[in-house]
């Protein structure tokens, strides 16, 4: 196949994912432009590639904001999670024990499929050492350790979005152990599956892309 065979159908969803954009249909850029990402990795197109994470992170960013203003300054805490979900209610929801991060990701699908903006964190039981760990699932599971809340019964929206900041960090640390090129390519993907709001991980993307580019 010719690159500019290769490059048509990428090249189609980045130019929708733009449009989208411009009249501000988030659900749909983002979509657009995860479908403009992927096929143009599969295809070795690393700069068109990388082209499409900017759109792709700006709906993503757009999706976040959305989520922080329905939520009237605090996190919906939630410990339990319906086993056939099909709606969801907009905000930030932070997840706790009884409820894992599997749930969190049923939720987010949920929230992309009917257009329901929503930032899903999950937290498990507090370590020997106190420390509190933060994980999602996708592609791959990441997992980070953070400092509880100084009130153990209050999760405040700032420590709930650092969680998620950590999360994403802690995934870029883990993918530069992956080495260079494709290897460090596939590893922050696959990182970018499951904490797909954290917007450092979308920008390490890019840049690995284009280190592969030349």
């Amino acid at each position: 196949m010719t690159t500019k065979k290769k490059s048509s159908i990428p090249e189609a969803h980045l130019t929708s994912a733009e449009r989208a954009m411009k009249e501000a249909r988030w659900f749909d850029a983002e979509r657009d432009a995860l479908s403009a990402l992927d096929s143009a990795i599969q295809s070795g197109l690393h700069t068109l590639a990388a082209d499409a994470i900017l759109p792709l992170q700006e709906a993503r960013r757009q999706r976040v904001l959305m989520a922080i203003d329905a939520s009237d300054g605090s996190p919906n805490i939630l410990d339990e999670v319906d086993s056939e979900l099909e709606s969801v209610e907009p905000g930030v929801h932070l997840l706790v024990p009884h409820a894992v991060a599997a749930d969190a990701r049923r939720m987010r699908i949920v929230g992309l499929q009917t257009g329901v903006p929503i930032l899903t964190v999950c937290r498990e039981p507090r370590t020997a050492a106190g420390q509190v760990p933060i994980v999602a699932i996708g592609e791959v599971t990441i997992r980070a350790y953070v400092d509880p809340p100084e009130d153990p019964d209050h999760h405040s929206m700032e420590w709930t979005l650092a969680a998620m900041e950590s999360l994403g960090d802690t995934a870029i640390e883990r993918a530069a152990d992956a080495g260079k090129g494709s290897d460090r390519i596939v590893a922050l993907r696959n990182a970018l599956d499951s904490i797909p709001e954290h917007e450092k991980l979308h920008q390490a993307l890019a840049e690995a892309l284009r280190s592969a580019a030349g």
